[in-house]
């Protein structure tokens, strides 16, 4: 049975009798209170989970991960691209752009992310212990993270200021870009990845818990990030409104209709080689970032190539045959 098979004869509404004969009581009045057109038009297809009925990748897509909202439109899924499109163009080292994808993607390797995976795993924050190390309470909740938010006279630290009204990490990120200006959100950005620097030198080096070193590191950072030390790496300082430069060269952007493709590595003694590509348009503006972590024992140089392969294989994957590869 379809659809016309409900309706009178040429389509003139629908036939009442048919309708409630073949359905519930209920289902019938649902039926026979849908307007139907005078003008008979051609069945199309409808999807239902968008307002227009057009049915497109990136809605299913959002349909998959439970980001459509009750009326069918992409509420989480633009909250994502609002808050993406920020982070991209932060003025900060392209490392801490990804581990801040990372954090607001729920990917980081908090105790309570490992805890949900490996049975009898402790979960207590390694800083204050009275928690559970959610990123939440890492960055927002712990003492120490108030404590490092206080001394860069940010908010965050206050019970009952509008940080505290927020159940996730995204949410709380987004607070951040909404409230604060350009710089506070750079402050942000650095402090989280200070902290989870610190942190993991606490987890896995034994190291002392010393707030005021964290502080140190995040002023220190921006400090190098306004002279254009390691932060270069393709950063612009929009604020002045200049690229700042690194080496003689200075950054550029690629060609028109090229991709430019930055890579670098870093080898660490014991713990492998880890490697990061970003890819920008002609414009400078970022397309993606990826990050690959190996457990290798490699020369500065191999790694360096290694990171060279990813970028050229992620852009050939992606279907970019015209590209610029830069590394140092």
């Amino acid at each position: 049975m379809t659809v016309a098979d409900l309706l009178k004869p040429q389509g003139r509404g629908w036939d009442k009798e048919i309708v409630e004969c073949m359905f519930l009581p209920s289902e019938a009045t649902r039926i026979l209170n849908i307007r139907t057109s005078p003008n008979l038009p051609r069945d199309e297809w409808y999807w239902s989970l968008d307002r227009d009925g057009e049915y497109t990748v990136k809605m299913a897509d959002a349909c998959l991960v439970g980001d459509l909202n009750d009326t069918g439109g992409p509420s989480n899924w633009e909250r994502r691209r609002w808050l993406w499109n920020r982070l991209w163009k932060v003025w900060v080292w392209p490392r801490i752009k990804l581990f801040f994808w990372q954090l607001c993607s729920g990917a980081l390797a908090t105790l309570d992310n490992i805890a949900a995976r490996v049975r009898d795993e402790s979960s207590s924050c390694y800083f204050c212990t009275s928690s559970s190390e959610s990123s939440l309470h890492l960055f927002r909740d712990c003492s120490v993270a108030k404590w490092v938010w206080s001394s860069l006279n940010l908010d965050g630290a206050e019970e009952g200021d509008m940080m505290d009204g927020v159940g996730e990490v995204r949410d709380w990120v987004e607070e951040i870009w909404r409230a604060g200006d350009a710089r506070d959100v750079e402050k942000y950005m650095v402090g989280c990845w200070a902290i989870w620097e610190h942190r993991n030198k606490v987890a896995f080096d034994g190291a002392m818990i010393e707030p005021d070193r964290i502080a140190s590191r995040v002023r220190d950072i921006l400090s190098e990030l306004e002279t254009g030390g390691e932060g270069g790496q393709g950063c612009q300082n929009k604020r002045k409104g200049k690229t700042e430069e690194r080496g003689n060269d200075g950054w550029k952007t690629a060609m028109n209709g090229y991709v430019k493709i930055n890579v670098d590595a870093g080898v660490k003694e014991g713990e492998g080689v880890s490697t990061g590509v970003v890819y920008r348009d002609e414009r400078g503006e970022v397309l993606w970032g990826m990050t690959i972590v190996r457990s290798a024992e490699w020369d500065p140089r191999v790694a360096e190539a290694a990171a060279v392969y990813d970028g050229l294989q992620e852009a050939q994957i992606r279907g970019h045959r015209d590209v610029v590869v830069e590394s140092d």
